[in-house]
């Protein structure tokens, strides 16, 4: 019941503290307002955020299938209760240090929390009674990775990296293709739908707000969208858990 009452806080906590930070004024300016300070081209559209909404929605349905299991052996474990409160309160850090000028901080800080993600996530067994279980921690995993993903690109056009003469647009590309790689793998080693769905999201927000402006960057991503598509419905590899 202690577990389950920690998660349930620290959920509602991080809730209330993401929408005061990307679509209210903390420390005089937005989460989005910053982001797109900078000419980023892997700055998806702004309504591309709202995903944090469809994120807590699926962590509060995670809680409330945990209240079901309580006496259980899938219930919550210590280590995994740990890794989840540790996950929210880089994630609060980090923003709290990108709301105050600490960019390399923040970026840091969003690393340590992807990374303890990675290990959660990790943590969930292919079984299919996990599936349900598994899949908001997947969502928050992925959209946390495209996160760290923005902050490094906006360091290096913060502090103006020369991309090695290649062009942004190129290296927008790179980096597009080699997340949807990933994506892929865990679609295919991992019978997991939901971390490709949520960089399909994000995609279809960069071609959006990139437009004809930048052709190559939302032609690929629309490209990548649809790899993404076809690895979403066609791909398996022997048992599904999801069945």
């Amino acid at each position: 019941m202690t577990r389950l009452f920690l998660i349930s806080i620290s959920v509602i906590v991080a809730t209330l503290y993401t929408i005061n930070a990307y679509w209210l004024q903390f420390n005089g300016h937005s989460t989005i307002d910053i982001i797109n300070h900078l000419p980023l081209l892997l700055a998806p559209a702004n309504y591309v955020y709202y995903i944090w909404i469809i994120i807590f929605i699926f962590l509060f349905l995670w809680i409330y299938h945990y209240s079901k299991l309580r006496r259980t052996n899938l219930f919550i474990t210590n280590t995994q209760t740990i890794l989840f409160l540790v996950a929210i309160i880089l994630h609060i850090a980090s923003l709290w240090s990108w709301h105050n000028n600490y960019s390399i901080l923040s970026t840091v800080i969003l690393l340590l929390h992807v990374i303890t993600l990675f290990v959660l996530y990790f943590s969930y067994p292919l079984k299919k009674e996990l599936f349900t279980l598994r899949m908001p921690i997947a969502i928050f995993f992925g959209w946390s990775t495209f996160l760290l993903i923005l902050h490094c690109c906006y360091l290096l056009v913060h502090y103006q990296w020369s991309g090695f003469g290649i062009s942004n647009a190129l290296w927008a590309v790179i980096v597009m293709t080699f997340c949807t790689a990933i994506a892929l793998h865990l679609r295919y080693h991992h019978f997991d739908i939901a971390f490709p769905i949520v960089f399909i999201w994000c995609y279809i927000g960069i071609a959006v707000q990139n437009g004809l402006e930048e052709l190559l960057v939302t032609t690929a991503a629309l490209f990548l969208v649809g790899v993404m598509l076809v690895g979403v419905f066609l791909i398996k590899k022997g048992y599904n858990p999801t069945k």
